[in-house]
């Protein structure tokens, strides 16, 4: 019975420092003053217990928990 080990940095290196990458990007704010679309992000098809939100919401730029396949788009404040 053999015993296979392998050594080095690879794909999980690599994986790693994007995530990390990722973690500290800092993009510039988007511009909130032309009108609002607000997507809300939901834990399940039932639409009742929101996890999120990203976009212009009453003039203001808001990021804020996770996203999800679940959403609804709202473009009034």
């Amino acid at each position: 019975m053999g015993l296979i080990v392998g050594c080095g940095g690879g794909v999980a290196d690599e994986t790693t420092q994007e995530a990390s990458n990722l973690e500290t990007r800092e993009d510039a704010i988007p511009d909130c003053s032309s009108g609002d679309s607000y997507t809300a992000y939901y834990s399940d098809a039932s639409y009742t217990t929101e996890i999120g939100g990203r976009g212009c919401q009453c003039g203001f730029w808001v990021s804020w928990g996770k996203t999800s396949t679940y959403r609804q788009y709202f473009s009034e404040c």
